[in-house]
């Protein structure tokens, strides 16, 4: 570097402002190529700036285009009900069927409600030992004195209480009752007199009590001096006759009785979801003679209609947030002038081929959908129309008429939707990779689940003094030895609901989530036991069968196992996986999932995504982490980081100008004040002369 002192003295020679000269020839040397790197810069901050506007656009775009392919967008119901104060309807699904429901109530659903009184203290004892509670149904006709019968329900698990030391109080039954969690609840009552212990069973006719107290240490009891016997509730317990039996129970189970245009209907909860499928209703109270309660449900067309209105708005907003990036416009001034801005992406064609894409797909035919199948194709059919400035407007009249009569049309343009010319062929889902589009379905293979027949012909079976065991193996999952439970069994029919209760409530099979039905098939005389999954692995095997158990059919064999389906889609191989047909990797159909029955056959298929769909997925590839956004903009932050190598070169290179013409200019004074020393000695030497030294000399 010029040592300062020296930079100092420019000009000390000649006169002349060296340094300022410098620093101007400087500026002027930088000038031209600094505004050409000033110039780049600011065009490309600005091109990054405004590619994070158009990801920010599209975003709230795709955000709209989500909103109206959600099916609470366009599939929502409305209903209308008589005014009853029996039965109201409390939730519509989107798939709830349009229609007219007629409903008269004729039972309401109830708890099976039991009342053990007597107790001076919530922490009096009650004995140790083990209550054992059964659910089913008691019968209580005829004539009292009568002991009522209990039916037990054998598909629902009974459970155990054990009162020992730690909790041998009437709050430690209480809350061991409590505990166990199993549909059960128990409570302490104090009804001003004593304290009572209410026991409560979840509602239905089939959900009523049946309780066996086992005092500790000996066999069960059915005593009320035994302390724990006190809460007992069976047909074994001394005088359990209709008095006796009235004098415990305050309420019986019993089922919602209902009508529903006509057919008799009977669930066990006063909350019922599937009469209608989507249409959720509460049970009050008994209809009035002759009452009928009518619930009418519609399309909510109005609910639909604001939401496409709200996606007409949302688009307009997106092309006023992106005008500015890509168009020509007059931006006034505050002085009142008028300037004329141009986007910084107006020439930029990666840019400007989102637009175009985005245009695509609103003029364009929706893939998957043709006229015959969903009547509407494309936007223009329901009346939105794109101005010249790329607005949508709505012409009011085509849009009401769609609207008004042809709805299912609407929805078929503008969510996803799919369709099977055969019922037993249908798409369960799709992904991103999955084309749009028709597909001819050609099944080789219908899936089927494992089995195991046993044909038998003995009954009745006695099991009071024969022990049917055997060990089943369910896909694979091995169960622990099993008895089929002592009872009186009148057909062969309860026999394989025993069977099937048995086998489903083993804990390996259920902790595998393994099931099994086992059904009597009267034609053949045999109980049929089959998986409930599909494919090769689904397999029924027995085990470890006893001698006894051979009355039922069972052998020590396998079944016969399931099929998995096969079969082609457009024509190549799909890949099957249990009753699941998926298209080949890198077909136009990957990433569907056909779902086909037991019985499928040859099927065409549609699938599309409507043009909510379509322009979802294409604003997701476009804002994708490999996206021509996220593309675009590495590659603009490259050529930030260009220009950066850019402006050093010209620093440097103006750094060693600027000391080029510093060394010139010194040099320059170190001549001229050379120069000013010889001059200054000639006029001392001529002024020494003879004849040239002055007069004063």
């Amino acid at each position: 570097m010029i040592d300062n002192n020296i930079i100092q003295s420019l000009g000390a020679g000649s006169g002349i402002d060296s340094q300022n000269l410098v620093k101007q020839l400087v500026e002027v040397e930088r000038m031209a190529p600094q505004q050409r790197i000033d110039s780049k810069v600011e065009l490309t901050e600005s091109r990054i700036s405004d590619f994070g506007l158009l990801t920010s656009a599209l975003s709230t775009l795709k955000d709209a285009a989500n909103a109206l392919s959600d099916p609470e967008a366009l599939f929502s119901k409305s209903a209308s009900f008589t005014d009853s104060t029996a039965l109201v309807p409390v939730e519509l699904d989107t798939d709830v069927q349009a229609g007219s429901y007629a409903f008269t109530v004729e039972g309401v659903a109830s708890s099976h409600t039991l009342a053990f009184s007597g107790f001076n203290d919530p922490s009096a004892e009650v004995g140790e030992g083990t209550l054992s509670f059964n659910f089913g149904a008691w019968d209580r006709s005829g004539t009292p004195p009568l002991t009522p019968s209990f039916t037990q329900d054998t598909e629902a698990e009974s459970f155990d209480v054990v009162i020992d030391s730690e909790n041998n109080s009437l709050e430690g039954l209480r809350d061991a009752i409590n505990a166990a969690d199993k549909g059960v609840s128990a409570s302490i009552v104090f009804d001003g007199d004593a304290y009572v212990l209410s026991v409560v069973s979840e509602s239905g006719l089939e959900n009523e009590l049946e309780i066996i107290a086992s005092e500790a240490g000996g066999s069960p009891s059915n005593n009320d001096a035994s302390d724990l016997s006190r809460f007992s509730y069976n047909a074994s317990k001394d005088g359990f006759s209709n008095d006796g039996y009235l004098s415990y129970e305050k309420q019986v189970g019993a089922d919602a009785e209902l009508t529903l245009n006509g057919i008799s209907i009977s669930r066990e909860s006063n909350n019922i979801d599937d009469v209608v499928a989507g249409l959720k209703l509460d049970v009050l109270s008994l209809t009035d003679p002759g009452e009928t309660v009518t619930i009418t449900i519609e399309d909510d067309k109005n609910f639909a209609e604001q939401n496409v209105r709200a996606f007409v708005e949302s688009y307009n907003a997106f092309i006023d947030a992106v005008d500015p990036i890509f168009g020509v416009n007059d931006v006034e001034n505050e002085d009142g002038t008028t300037e004329t801005v141009i986007g910084s992406l107006s020439n930029d064609a990666l840019a400007k081929s989102i637009l175009s894409q985005i245009r695509t797909v609103i003029s364009s035919s929706i893939p998957g959908l043709s006229g015959e199948e969903s009547g509407f194709t494309s936007l223009t059919n329901i009346g939105i129309r794109t101005d010249l400035d790329g607005k949508f407007t709505i012409d009011e009249d085509d849009f009401d008429k769609a609207f008004d009569e042809n709805f299912e049309s609407v929805q078929k343009l503008l969510a996803p939707f799919t369709s099977s010319s055969n019922d037993d062929v249908f798409i369960n889902s799709y992904n991103d990779s999955t084309t749009a589009g028709q597909y001819e379905v050609v099944v080789s293979q219908a899936p089927s689940k494992g089995y195991f027949n046993a044909a038998t012909d003995t009954f009745p079976i006695d099991t009071s003094t024969k022990n049917y065991d055997f060990t089943i193996t369910v896909d694979g999952v091995e169960s622990a030895s099993l008895s089929l439970p002592d009872a009186s069994y009148a057909s062969q029919s309860e026999i394989a609901s025993a069977l099937q209760s048995l086998i489903n409530n083993d804990s390996a099979i259920s902790d595998a989530n393994k099931e099994v039905s086992v059904s009597y098939n009267a034609t053949d005389n045999r109980y049929e036991f089959t998986s409930s999954s599909y494919g090769a692995a689904s397999s029924i095997a027995f085990s470890n069968v006893s001698g006894d158990a051979g009355e039922l059919g069972l052998s020590n064999a396998s079944g016969i196992n399931g099929l998995t389906a096969a079969g082609t889609v457009n024509g190549v191989a799909g890949f099957g996986s249990a009753n699941v047909l998926l298209p080949a990797l890198g077909e136009a159909g990957e990433g569907l999932a056909l779902i086909l029955s037991e019985s499928a056959a040859s099927a065409t298929v549609n699938f599309s995504r409507g043009f909510s769909g379509e322009l979802e997925r294409l604003i997701d590839t476009m804002l994708s982490s490999q996206g021509v956004i996220a593309t675009r903009t590495e590659t603009l932050e490259n050529r930030l980081d260009s220009y950066d190598t850019e402006q050093s070169s010209l620093d440097r290179r103006i750094d060693a100008y600027e000391e080029r013409l510093l060394n010139q200019f010194i040099a320059m004074e170190r001549i001229i004040s050379s120069l000013n020393s010889s001059g200054s000695f000639l006029d001392n030497l001529i002024n020494t002369l003879p004849f040239t030294a002055s007069k004063d000399n």
